[in-house]
């Protein structure tokens, strides 16, 4: 009788038992490396922009940030709401791109929270919480 061989085994996925600890720090295990993603890693420039080619972002294009919103009014459930309705104009596109600010700043800097309610974020004694939502606090 012949032995079953798996065609389809690449020696990349020559991994062990999850539950064998000691098995997975068996030092000699790491030796075997294999080239199946060699090309793939090789290539991985391709999958990167470039801030600085205009083909992607051309930041010469001025941009009104007190008059267009970075994104839509869709996006922010307050504008269903009472509060929300109160706002127009200017007022609401520095809401949005306010937003958007803390979210983006919170992805860059690997942040867990987007938002500036965060519970870790704590401001300093006698500060307000949100001092960048103080202007839309009166309408």
């Amino acid at each position: 009788m012949t032995e079953t061989v798996q065609i389809t085994k690449d020696p990349a996925y020559n991994a062990v038992d999850p539950t064998d600890f000691p098995a997975m720090m068996d030092v000699e295990r790491y030796g075997d490396r294999t080239t199946a993603f060699d090309k793939i890693i090789s290539a991985t420039h391709d999958h990167f922009w470039d801030p600085l080619d205009k083909k992607y972002i051309d930041f010469s294009e001025p941009f009104d940030m007190e008059n267009e919103a970075l994104l839509p009014d869709e996006m922010f459930p307050i504008f269903a709401t009472r509060v929300g309705e109160k706002l127009t104009g200017k007022d609401k596109v520095g809401f949005i791109n306010e937003s958007v600010r803390w979210m983006l700043s919170a992805i860059l800097h690997g942040k867990p929270a987007t938002s500036p309610a965060s519970p870790n974020m704590s401001p300093p004694a006698g500060a307000s919480r949100f001092p960048s939502a103080r202007r839309w606090a009166t309408c």
